[in-house]
Parts: C-alpha cells; structure tokens; sequence
C-alpha cells in the first residue's frame, strides 16, 4: 500500500492544501522580487544613459537588481 491509499481523505485534502499555499506564499515573494528587479533595471538603464560621465551608480542599480533576480530563481527552482 502506497502512502497516499493509507491517509483518510481529509487528511489527503489537507495535505494538498498545505502544498498549494506553500507555492501561493512563494510565487508572492517571486511575484515582488521579480517587480523589484524590473524596476530597478528600468532605473538603472535611464540612470545609465542619462548621465554620460559617470555610469557607476547605475551599473550598481542594475548590478542589485541582478542579485535580486538571481535570489528569484533560488526561489523558483530550489524551494
């Protein structure tokens, strides 16, 4: 007898339960890393050629929204 067939019913609904909010709460945090991430790209590229003399503020807005994204894809493959 596999696992599954040894839990009641309910037990089975609330285990799935449980499984689909664990993936709700994630995909909200995903869903805020990856505007987070959007939005300072976009800052940093306007940054980036707005002002011709120094480009290192900007590559650094761009260089955390990266750090960001790649903490999202952690969050999308490991968890």
């Amino acid at each position: 007898m596999s696992n599954a067939e040894e839990l009641s019913l309910e037990e089975q609904v609330e285990r799935i339960r449980r499984k689909r909010q664990r993936n709700t709460d994630h995909e909200r945090i995903r869903l805020i890393l990856n505007s987070v991430f959007l939005l300072l790209a976009a800052i940093g590229l306007v940054m980036y050629f707005w002002n011709d003399s120094n480009h290192t503020y900007a590559l650094a807005v761009i260089a955390v929204g990266m750090l960001l994204k790649i903490v999202e894809f952690f969050i999308r493959f490991v968890l």
